[in-house]
C-alpha cells in the first residue's frame, strides 16, 4: 500500500481540523471551539515513515497520504448538500485514479463529549460505505476517559462492522496536569496495514445487506403475486358453475394469469412463452375432468388456478433468487430458466 486517500468528515466541533493538524504534524487547517472553521474542502498531502510492526521500531516504510478534510455536515442544508456531493466527486475521483494496492477509506470523527451519535449519521456511513465499497473508520476523538462510554457503546451497537479508535489529537491541558496526546500513529497503523481487512469487511456488509435486500424484494413480490393469482381465482371460481364447459374458459383465464405474474414480479420472456409452457408442461399437471363433475366445478376450478398460479410463481421466484440483475434481463436465458424449473418440479 504506497498511497491513501482518505476522507475526513463529520459535524461541526467533532475535531476534524484539530486531527488533520496532528496528522499533517503542522497547523494547516484553523480550529476553533464549536464554531465551524473549515469552510470548504481542501486536501493535504504529504508523505510519511510508518512502522508496518509496531513492535520493531527500527524498520520506517516511506508512504504518501492525500487528507481530504471537509465542511462541518450539519452547518446548514445547502452546504451539507454541496459538501456531499464534492466528497462523493472525490472518492469516485481517487478510486478512478487509484492503483491496485492503494488505499481508500474514510474517517467519521465523533466528539466522544457528543450526547448521541445520530440517525442521519449512521445511514450516512452505511449508505456510503455500501455504495462505494470503501471502508469506515470511526475517529473517537477529544477522548480523555479512558472508560467506555455510552457514546462508544451506542456506536459500536448501531455500526458493529465499523471500527472505532480513540484519539486525542492534541495535549489537553487542565489545572490538575495535562493529558498527552495519543491515538493518531495507532490511527494511521490501522488505515494502512489494516485495510485489507477493512475492505473485506465491507465487502462482506455489502453482500450481506444485498442478500437481505433481495429476501425483502422476494417477499413483497410474492405477496403481490399471491394477489394476482387470487384474482384469477376469482375469476375462475365465477365461471365454475358452468360443468364441462368452464374448462377452455379456465385454461384461457391460467394463461392470463402466467403473463400477469411475470409482469408482478419484473420478468420478461419470448412472446407466447406462457401459452407454451401452460400447454407443454402445465396442463395435465392437475385432473382437469374434475371440472365437469356438477357441484364440484367451482371448487375444482378455483383449486385449478390456484394450483397452477402457485407453481409458476415458486418457479418465478426461484428464477430470481439464483439469477443475477444482469441475468434477468436476459429474456432468452430467464425462459430457459423457467422452463427447466417448472420441469423439474413437474418430475418431482
Amino acid at each position: 500500500m504506497n498511497k491513501a486517500n482518505i476522507v475526513i468528515m463529520g459535524k461541526t466541533g467533532a475535531g476534524k481540523s484539530t486531527l488533520v493538524n496532528a496528522v499533517m504534524e503542522t497547523d494547516v487547517a484553523p480550529t476553533g471551539s464549536g464554531q465551524p472553521v473549515t469552510m470548504s474542502n481542501k486536501v493535504y498531502t504529504r508523505s510519511m515513515l510508518l512502522k508496518p510492526d509496531q513492535y520493531n521500531h527500527h524498520r520506517l516504510v516511506n508512504r504518501t497520504l492525500n487528507l481530504y478534510d471537509t465542511v462541518g455536515l450539519e452547518i446548514n442544508s445547502s452546504i451539507t448538500a454541496k459538501t456531499l456531493s464534492e466528497i462523493q466527486s472525490y472518492i469516485e475521483q481517487s478510486q478512478a485514479a487509484s492503483a491496485d494496492q492503494d488505499i481508500n477509506l474514510v474517517w467519521f470523527c465523533v466528539n466522544s463529549n457528543s450526547n448521541r451519535f445520530e440517525s442521519y449519521e449512521v445511514e450516512l456511513i452505511s449508505n456510503l460505505a455500501n455504495e462505494y465499497e470503501i471502508p469506515f473508520v470511526i475517529v473517537l476523538t477529544q477522548c480523555i476517559d479512558e472508560e467506555k462510554g455510552e457514546l462508544e457503546q451506542q456506536i459500536e451497537s448501531d455500526l458493529p462492522d465499523v471500527t472505532t479508535i480513540r484519539v486525542l489529537a492534541k495535549d489537553y491541558k487542565t489545572r490538575a496536569g495535562v493529558f498527552p496526546s495519543f491515538g493518531v500513529e495507532e490511527l494511521l497503523h490501522h488505515s494502512f496495514f489494516n485495510y485489507n481487512d477493512l475492505k473485506v469487511n465491507i465487502l462482506e456488509s455489502k453482500l450481506q445487506l444485498l442478500t437481505v435486500d433481495r429476501e425483502k424484494r422476494i417477499a413483497i413480490l410474492k405477496d403481490r403475486a399471491n394477489s394476482c393469482i387470487q384474482r384469477h381465482a376469482q375469476s375462475a371460481q365465477n365461471i365454475g358453475w358452468i360443468p364441462g364447459g368452464c374448462i377452455p374458459i379456465v385454461h384461457g383465464i391460467c394463461i392470463k394469469m402466467l403473463y400477469d405474474l411475470e409482469k408482478t414480479v419484473g420478468i420478461r420472456t419470448v412472446q407466447g412463452f406462457g401459452a407454451d409452457i401452460f400447454a407443454n408442461i402445465i396442463v395435465g399437471a392437475i385432473a382437469t375432468p374434475f371440472m365437469a363433475v356438477p357441484l364440484l366445478s367451482v371448487a375444482v376450478a378455483r383449486g385449478y388456478v390456484e394450483s397452477v398460479g402457485e407453481n409458476y410463481l415458486n418457479a418465478l421466484l426461484e428464477v430470481i433468487k439464483r439469477s443475477t440483475d444482469a441475468e434477468l434481463r436476459n429474456i432468452d436465458l430467464v425462459s430457459a430458466r423457467i422452463k427447466e424449473e417448472l420441469s423439474r418440479k413437474k418430475k418431482h
